[in-house]
This record gives structure tokens, sequence and C-alpha cells, in this order.
């Protein structure tokens, strides 16, 4: 029998087709009205929100998961990223042209 490991979180997202990034902070920013939602699933819908509270310009996000493509409101394409955000103790999806 071959010797067999297991996948760490980062390579299975890796292929899954993700991008990992390793744990780095980022900060919520260009937000022009109303707050970043953190969301269970990579796509604009209210009833995903968690708790219905969001991030906003200035907060602190850590990246501990894959970024993927999902959708925005009215359809479009967005990118989103797997965050902790620590404001709320909570992770979650969050639309990722918001954080840099």
């Amino acid at each position: 029998m071959a010797d067999m490991n297991k996948i760490n979180p980062e390579e299975l997202e890796g292929v899954a087709g993700g991008a990992y990034e390793g744990g780095a902070w980022k900060t919520v920013t260009g937000l022009t009205g109303g707050y970043l939602a953190i969301r269970t699933a990579p796509a604009a819908d209210y009833n995903n929100e968690i708790n219905h509270t969001g991030l906003l310009n200035g907060d602190k996000v850590q990246v501990t998961g894959a970024t993927v493509q999902g959708t925005t409101f009215g359809g479009g394409k967005a990118t989103y990223t797997w965050v902790y955000a620590p404001k709320y103790g909570v992770s979650g999806y969050v639309n990722a042209a918001f954080i840099k």
C-alpha cells in the first residue's frame, strides 16, 4: 500500500481552483455607503448575510480561505474571499473588491 498523507486546507483550496493568501491581514476600504456584508456563500443575497451586520472602512479582516468567483446584486460576477472578522468573531465570505 502506498504512503498516503492528508492534504492540508491550503493545498485543497488550490486544487479546487481557489487562491489562498495564507492568513494575511487586510483592511476594508472603498465603501462609499452601507457596509461590507459577511456571507455564508459567495453570492450577494440578504439571506446569506451573517447576523445582517457588516464591516466598515478601516475594519481589519484575516484572509483564512480561498478566493472564489460568485455573483453580485443583479447577477453580475464578483470575487469573494473567506475571511475571519475579529470585530464580530465570525468567518465568512466578503466581496474581495473591498479588502486591500
